[in-house]
């Protein structure tokens, strides 16, 4: 919520599966990138209200976090309505 402020974006944030059981020291291990996955989705992923509605979008973006079982593991995922990445300025960077 902060990075949104801070960036004038306007962000709605999702979290599915609460209920899902973790290790504490798992969720210790974990924390940190998630918090930088997120602030990802917010930073580089969700455009600025004025360029949402532009493309047609709602000003506001939605990033959603899930997690779930699936087997013996747990599944954690991160999206976001945002542009996504450029493959090729990815592959510039790399």
């Amino acid at each position: 919520r902060d990075l949104a402020r801070e960036l004038g974006k306007k962000v709605r944030l999702i979290i599915e599966g609460e209920e899902t059981e973790l290790d504490k020291s798992i969720i210790e291990e974990i924390g940190d990138p998630l918090v930088h996955m997120i602030r990802n989705a917010v930073d580089h992923g969700i455009e600025a209200p004025d360029k949402r509605k532009a493309i047609g979008k709602s000003e506001e973006g939605t990033i959603w976090l899930k997690a779930y079982n699936e087997g013996n593991m747990i599944v954690i995922e991160i999206k976001d309505d945002g542009k996504g990445m450029d493959a090729e300025v990815l592959k510039q960077k790399a």
